[in-house]
């Protein structure tokens, strides 16, 4: 079984900056990858996903909850085996979608005006972290259906939304990350239709589960030397690195 490294969801609000990007490539790129490169090279035109990380200045006594910090950031990279690992990942300005992000948190309580006995009330109006796949869809298709949305809903889906296809709910061991094209609204029944970029790397089924929240998607490291860390005074360091899409894992 393919070891994947998931990078930890509370290190993303220690990011300064983050490059997260669809990038098209050709075989004759002049970018080296090494590695993790090996698809690239195979295909004429492909794209993929390039992830640029800066962490913020780190000290192992910044953040005792999470304990020695800059150590256990240190001991996560050099698991990984610099091209050779696979760091799982997602964007850390759009771990939720637009819909999300934008929408103000609806309240309500019961249709009497009544609130549940502590006072509290129901909270409403956000998305689900996860969808489903409505129709089957083939590998190389732009275009896919979805279902599990708030009925006839304007906007559910923005361009630019990332979506995490998961083979039967279970996170794909291959990169299955899809950028949404074009605003998507929700019909009578909850679905939505959607062009994505790029085109499916592996056939869908219906039923499939679809994550939006915290969509993430499998790396490598660009190269052996990256995510080193820099020591400072002060028991202080810096790190930082370029993750390339690891789709030489793709079946």
């Amino acid at each position: 079984m393919t070891l994947i490294h998931n990078f930890p969801t509370e290190w993303y609000d220690l990011l300064v900056s983050q490059k997260f990007n669809l990038r098209s490539m050709n075989q004759r790129a002049s970018r080296p990858f090494n590695n993790a490169g090996a698809a690239v090279g195979s295909r004429p035109h492909t794209q993929l996903f390039l992830n640029d990380v800066t962490f913020a200045t780190l000290a192992d006594y910044m953040l005792p909850d999470l304990g020695p910090i800059l150590q256990n950031v240190d001991a996560f990279f050099t698991r990984a085996r610099g091209s050779s690992g696979l760091i799982r990942m997602a964007n850390g300005q759009r771990l939720q979608p637009w819909f999300n992000r934008n929408h103000v948190l609806q309240q309500a309580s019961f249709s009497d005006g009544s609130t549940f006995s502590d006072g509290s009330v129901f909270e409403s109006g956000l998305l689900p972290p996860e969808v489903q796949v409505y129709a089957a869809a083939a590998a190389g298709a732009d275009y896919i259906v979805l279902s599990g949305f708030p009925v006839s809903t304007e906007g559910v889906l923005h361009q630019g939304d990332l979506l995490e296809i998961k083979p039967n709910g279970i996170q794909a061991p291959f990169p299955h990350l899809y950028k949404a094209m074009l605003p998507g609204d929700s019909n009578s029944s909850g679905r939505v239709g959607i062009k994505i970029e790029p085109r499916l790397h592996q056939g869908i089924a219906a039923d499939d589960t679809v994550g939006l929240a915290f969509a993430s998607t499998v790396f490598r490291m660009a190269d052996d030397t990256q995510f080193d860390i820099e020591m400072t005074s002060s028991e202080q360091g810096t790190c930082g690195g370029s993750l390339i899409e690891a789709l030489d894992l793709i079946p």
